[in-house]
């Protein structure tokens, strides 16, 4: 599976960049639905189009529809709450997306729910379809998927030969593996402090044992370089690393626009997102890195300003993680 294609109802538009930015991490070649870039579209329907140019257009629209799925290789339905008028639908699929769906099974695709199949009409009928309900999880979607060989397309050609991207997935000891793709991606990365950048990734490697282990060597990876989840799963690491690696990387957007207080909502937003998934050892992960991160001696050879920086954004978060794990931590005990 390479490409997926995205469906939903004009009210989960606002959630699409996020979705896309995400299965992109993940390796996949996401195709948008009809529109998504032109807010401006509906308006222009209601202003400008006789009854005859809105049957036209959404005949078009339809065709266009048709070819996108039949170019993909499965279909992700958005299918989040629709609130409209103070009445709310849950998990809502409309009639157009219905199509789609429906267009998406002809043609013999993996069809994955956002959330359960809505309460209604096309109840049954959806059921029909087989689909599969993510319940918010995108990993689970690569339990459909098959990454027996190394594709041309693998983003780790860009490093090693195929010959050699052969031996390393060929190689049983995941650590080693793991150590050889760091030393040569992260090269000639330096840190905030000008410092070799793997020195980080072999410190936070270093606080753990087993599978974590390696997940440390790898946190920054899919963050830092165009190294997608689908590329480490081909090359052999196991789906419980990697999963742990995608819970902790942060989604690649432009936040240049974004004021001081954005961003740093927007990172208090990633790191309740870390708490709020499903792996523990993604928290125990990520209160490791942040830790290194904020090293008083580390802090020390910045700048006033970035220190000061620093400590809004990594210190209150911090101590919230902190506390989460000691408290799971206990509950273990």
């Amino acid at each position: 599976m390479k490409k997926i294609y995205i469906a939903c109802s004009k009210w989960n538009y606002l959630y699409i960049e996020s979705i896309k930015n995400r299965l992109e991490q993940m390796g996949y070649q996401v195709i948008l639905p009809n529109f998504i870039e032109d807010s401006m579209m509906e308006e222009r329907i209601k202003k400008e189009f006789t009854k005859e140019d809105h049957i036209a257009f959404c005949r078009n629209s339809f065709l266009q529809s048709q070819e996108k799925v039949k170019n993909s290789d499965a279909i992700f339905v958005l299918n989040k709450d629709k609130i409209k008028d103070g009445v709310v639908y849950p998990n809502y699929i409309g009639g157009a997306t219905f199509l789609e769906i429906y267009d998406s099974y002809l043609c013999n695709h993996p069809i994955f729910l956002y959330h359960d199949i809505p309460e209604g009409m096309l109840y049954d009928e959806l059921e029909g379809m087989n689909p599969i309900i993510l319940q918010e999880e995108l990993f689970d979607i690569f339990q459909y998927d098959d990454f027996s060989e190394i594709s041309k397309e693998n983003h780790f050609r860009n490093y090693f030969t195929e010959s050699d991207c052969q031996k390393i997935k060929d190689c049983e000891d995941h650590y080693l593996k793991a150590a050889i793709i760091v030393r040569r991606l992260f090269e000639k990365k330096r840190d905030k402090e000008n410092h070799p950048y793997i020195e980080h990734l072999q410190r936070v490697s270093n606080r753990f044992e087993d599978h974590l282990q390696i997940a440390g060597l790898l946190h920054d990876i899919i963050e830092d370089t165009e190294i997608t989840c689908k590329d480490l799963l081909e090359l052999g690491f196991p789906l419980e690393i990697i999963e742990v690696i995608f819970i902790v990387t942060k989604e690649k957007r432009d936040s240049s626009h974004l004021s001081k207080k954005e961003k740093l909502l927007l990172y208090e937003q990633e790191i309740e997102n870390v708490i709020n998934s499903r792996r523990r050892e993604a928290s125990l992960l990520k209160e490791v890195d942040m830790s290194d991160n904020f090293q008083e001696d580390r802090l020390q050879e910045l700048p006033k300003e970035k220190q000061e920086w620093f400590s809004e954004k990594y210190g209150k978060q911090l101590m919230k993680l902190k506390k989460v794990n000691q408290e799971r931590n206990q509950k273990l005990c």
